[in-house]
């Protein structure tokens, strides 16, 4: 193996150089360009993580008013059946009113037309008992006779 020293020194050389060269031209563009992609990967998570904050801020958000949703329509069922049981019971009331006040009606009209039976009954009793009469003034009066005119007038108002 040969080594040149000279051109092991040269070569040493042109590469401290081109080192050199490169960290004044290259180096800080590439650092550069490098930090600024590293910030804009990190902006990146940063919106990222925001998303996902405000996300489930607006998922729990939607839960809460999804649940008063919920509590506020069990609310309103409840009060529709609260409603419609007061209704139902109002309904019921007025029914068994107006069935007392139709009974009540009804025996009203019972007593009446008992009192113009009575009555009429009466009206036509007097009218037999003084046709009785009237036919027992007029006939001769005899024992077989007398019997014989109870035992029609009895037949008449049997009949009546």
């Amino acid at each position: 193996m040969n080594l040149d020293f000279q051109q092991v020194l040269t070569q040493a050389v042109g590469f401290l150089i081109l080192l050199g060269l490169l960290k004044l031209f290259f180096w800080k563009p590439v650092i550069s360009l490098l930090d600024q992609r590293k910030e804009k990967i990190a902006a990146e998570f940063k919106h990222i993580e925001d998303a996902k904050a405000e996300l489930a801020t607006l998922k729990a958000e939607y839960e809460t008013r999804l649940a008063s949703i919920e509590e506020i329509a069990r609310q309103k069922i409840k009060e529709a059946v609260e409603e419609g049981k007061r209704i139902t019971d109002e309904l019921k009331s007025k029914a068994e009113e107006q069935a007392r006040q139709i009974i009540e009606s009804g025996r009203e009209n019972i007593r009446q037309e008992l009192l113009k039976t009575k009555q009429e009954l009466k009206s036509h009793i007097v009218d037999l008992a003084l046709r009785a009469t009237e036919s027992i003034i007029l006939e001769k009066l005899t024992a077989d006779h007398d019997k014989k005119l109870v035992e029609d007038f009895l037949d008449k108002i049997d009949r009546a």
